[in-house]
């Protein structure tokens, strides 16, 4: 028996505690488009709770961590893809939390490369995803073009917050074993 394909789904069918995405709107005009990330007033994601932003950029069929969980004690991370399309995989590892053990990844969508301005006004909504601490993550892309992430940390950078755990030593129970990109890729239809 082949194993389980992973189906990603959008941002907005988020299950995991605290990992509930805030809209965004993409707003196109002629000349390119606007998007707000990261307010002081978002609540839901602590957003007036600010230490640092970066930005990086991954390139076609690359994965940050291809074999392992990134992981945080105590930072929560806020994910905006500002350009191309990114998979992020979640798995709860919090013992307590009422979702430990779901494993859930999400197709996130920036602008696309071929349509960065519109003729006319057109506001396109997205979404901003935090991470809790404890929660495992990892991000991979799967299309022929980068994507641009954009990460609102709600700590400063630190080393011994940080923690790396290898796919294979953790259970998926919904997979009946680890997870892996291979499946992500089988599940995956590029729309």
């Amino acid at each position: 028996m082949s194993p389980r394909k992973i189906r990603p789904i959008a941002p907005e069918a988020i299950r995991i505690q605290g990992a509930q995405p805030t809209v965004r709107t993409f707003h196109y005009d002629p000349r390119g488009f606007l998007l707000e990330t990261l307010r002081r007033d978002d609540e839901q994601i602590e957003g007036s709770k600010f230490a640092m932003s970066y930005t990086s950029v991954t390139t076609p069929h690359e994965f940050r961590d291809k074999d392992r969980w990134h992981a945080h004690r105590i930072q929560s991370d806020r994910f905006v893809v500002v350009l191309g399309e990114m998979m992020l995989a979640l798995y709860d590892a919090r013992p307590a939390s009422p979702t430990s053990g779901r494993l859930e990844v999400i197709r996130m969508l920036g602008a696309p490369f071929d349509r960065l301005q519109r003729h006319q006004k057109e506001d396109v909504p997205s979404s901003m995803v935090p991470i809790p601490p404890g929660v495992y993550h990892c991000i991979g892309n799967l299309s022929d073009h980068p994507f641009v992430l954009t990460n609102f940390p709600t700590e400063l950078y630190d080393p011994k917050d940080e923690g790396r755990v290898p796919f294979r030593d953790i259970r998926v129970e919904s997979l009946g074993g680890p997870f892996d990109w291979d499946r992500v890729a089988r599940g995956w239809s590029h729309v």
